[in-house]
């Protein structure tokens, strides 16, 4: 087993002991906006799964009314559900949250978000955008679709005095947190919210105490702390949570942040938790491309000057990453956010040496876009109870029943290790040799190869469960029915659509997975038809193995089936590959050595020696119609009831054996 010595070692932050070195950084989820107990729920479970302390992101400002900003409705924030510590109506709620984490001997700390709308006269007045000097970001160098992220825009410079009423009312919300029990409070410095803004000297223009070098453009933040301290005392727990890297052109570095913390520290700070990068950062941070542990460097150059605790952040997703990060004094703590929500149980799971019972973050940021691209509350792409912890409760199932599932893909197999859980006998059949369906090939592409862990952890689960798995095998309606099975779950998953089109049968014209799975060798000129996401992916891997690529796209733009977090990302590389992409353009037929597009009332031919298609998939589903009044009970799920995502396929096989 392996052994976790310093990431399961006790802590002191300030008065505050943590018994572990394991925090949730705050996270927003939208679960409070609806009222009910989903918000508090889903805390509590990551508490019960053992980490030392959870971090709850609040807004510390009075929002105020929309008037023409647009920020919040005309009914108060209460009236919506939102859950903020802006006023004293907050406390009993706030109250209740904290003592559901207690219960499970975890700290709760709050962290006092500061964006830049505030409400001068109080709540409910009309809300204003502030900032320190009026500056917006904007250009190539910044990360496209700023636009939708409604609580990035820049205000009107803020003067003196109402820097100095906000620095009050922040003091004002820390004094809410200690009545409403929290054990510490963080106050957010980062991500180009109010206070980082100050920081940078791209956004601050200021010509008086609060502009120019470095000590007066802290002076926001180091003034802020000292409120705090003045409103809820010298000893109570305060962290900080400074980006360590900015990540934008003429941003803060490391070694400016390096110069920032003893600042900080003087002011009364007693831990720093680090999380690189802003809003507008174009560089890839929560991306399943990152690898991991790739910005522990900003923790570690703070804790070559730091007198108090620090901790790491980002892509930390293997305890044996974060034992090494602590053992080797690069960091003093670990924050991982979507770890726990994809396992709330890690950090028990990784104390007891269960590492293979992990259910890993894949990094594929559905969480991400869920919030930032759709502004609906956040889900899991691997865990399907993220967020449902009062609705989606495994309980044994009465009577047990003979199971049989039928497709070895993500909601097969998510399946079968629930209805294994449950009590049922489970046999799960899968015509190829190896468990994983799409899975497989998603993971082929270059930067892909984390849902790896999810195929693994799934494996290694129905072992564990004692799932029957029978590989290689095609079933078949009479196979099933003369088992006799209680159930039959039909997961069959779904096959590339065809092309049609002239010359779509010459020999050179195959799928995406024939040349992702290896079927095929492409030659060196690749025309591949289809810019969506199994498109774009395989023209990437084509690329990367060195042959001249052309992608085809009918539509306006290229990726639009890949979600708001991730699509840009992959369009920058295909981008800088070089490869060409051509969208407004219709294929109109395939020879021997080319394919004939029509693309802006012009006819071209782009020379070939393979030709790609990547069309869309149609779900695969051919024993539903045979078993049909055969005896056993039929469910269908996943991609052969119509072509999902892996979060939609897991949830669908999830809540299939639940209500078995």
């Amino acid at each position: 087993m392996p052994t976790l010595t310093k990431l399961f070692e006790p802590i002191t932050i300030g008065s505050l002991r943590l018994k572990n070195r394991i925090v949730m950084p705050p996270i927003t989820t939208l679960y409070d906006y609806e009222g009910g107990p989903r918000h508090t729920a889903f805390f509590a479970e990551r508490a019960r799964g053992g980490a030392a302390m959870i971090v709850i992101n609040l807004q510390a400002l009075y929002p105020g009314r929309a008037g023409k900003s647009g920020w919040v409705p005309d009914e108060s924030v209460l009236e919506r559900g939102a859950l903020t510590i802006n006023h004293d109506l907050y406390v009993p709620r706030l109250r209740v949250l904290t003592q559901a984490l207690h219960e499970h001997g975890c700290m709760a700390a709050v962290q006092l978000a500061v964006y830049g709308f505030w409400a001068r006269g109080g709540y409910g007045a009309p809300a204003e955008e502030l900032s320190p000097s009026g500056v917006r970001l904007e250009g190539p160098q910044y990360r496209p679709g700023l636009e939708r992220l409604s609580f990035v825009r820049e205000g009107r410079p803020a003067t003196i005095d109402e820097l100095h009423e906000i620095q009050e009312e922040v003091a004002s919300a820390a004094v809410r947190a200690v009545k409403a029990g929290f054990d510490a409070v963080q106050l957010q410095a980062l991500g180009g919210n109010f206070i980082s803004r100050f920081l940078s000297p791209v956004t601050n223009r200021r010509t008086d105490e609060y502009g120019g070098p470095l000590r007066n453009r802290a002076r926001m933040l180091v003034e802020t702390v000292a409120a705090i301290k003045r409103a809820i005392g010298p000893t109570f727990p305060l962290l900080c949570r400074i980006n360590g890297d900015d990540l934008i052109p003429g941003g803060m570095g490391p070694a400016d942040y390096q110069q920032l913390v003893p600042m900080i520290e003087d002011a009364g700070v007693h831990a720093i938790d680090l999380m690189p990068g802003w809003y507008e950062t174009r560089q890839p941070v929560n991306q399943m491309c990152v690898p991991r542990g790739a910005f522990v460097y900003a923790a570690e150059a703070m804790k070559k000057v730091a007198r108090v605790p620090v901790s790491a952040n980002i892509r930390i997703t293997d305890p044996l990453l974060a034992e090494r990060i602590l053992a080797d004094g690069r960091a003093d703590l670990i924050s991982i956010c979507t770890p726990l929500v994809a396992d709330p149980e890690w950090p028990n799971k990784a104390r007891e040496g269960r590492l293979d019972d992990i259910r890993r973050c894949t990094g594929c940021c559905n969480c991400w876009s869920d919030l930032a691209g759709s502004r609906k509350p956040i889900g899991c792409s691997v865990n399907a109870r993220a967020g449902m912890e009062t609705t989606y409760t495994v309980t044994p199932a009465a009577p047990s029943r003979n199971v049989w599932i039928i497709g070895g893909g993500p909601g097969g197999m998510e399946a079968a290790r629930v209805a294994a859980e449950r009590g049922h006998r489970v046999t799960l059949v899968e015509r190829h040799s190896e468990l994983g369906g799409q899975l497989l090939y998603a993971e082929i592409p270059p930067h892909k190869g984390e849902w790896r862990v999810f195929t693994t952890y799934l494996t290694t689960q129905l072992k564990k469960l004692n799932v029957t798995v029978k590989l290689g095998v095609e079933a078949t309606a009479a196979g099933i029915v003369a088992a006799r099975p209680d159930v039959v779950i039909l997961a069959t998953g779904a096959r590339p659509a065809r092309l049609v089109m002239p010359g779509a049968d010459l020999p050179h014209v195959v799928s995406f997975l024939d040349v992702l799975t290896g079927k095929v060798e492409a030659g060196a000129r690749v025309v591949v038809i289809g810019g969506g996401c199994n498109g774009s992916e395989t023209a990437e891997f084509l690329h990367s193995q060195g042959r001249h690529v052309t992608l085809v796209e009918l539509r306006a733009e290229m990726a639009l089936d890949i979600d708001f977090w991730n699509r840009w990302v992959l369009l920058d590389r295909l981008v800088e590959s070089g490869m060409r992409m051509i969208v407004n353009a219709r294929p109109e037929a395939i020879t021997a050595d080319g394919v004939r597009i029509v693309v802006d009332g012009r006819v071209e031919v782009i020379p070939a020696d393979t030709v790609v298609y990547a069309v869309g998939s149609r779900p695969y589903n051919p024993l539903q119609q045979a078993l049909e009044g055969q005896g056993p009970e039929v469910f269908v799920v996943a991609d052969c009831d119509e072509a999902q995502r892996v979060r939609q396929a897991v949830d669908a096989g999830f809540r299939c054996a639940m209500a078995l």
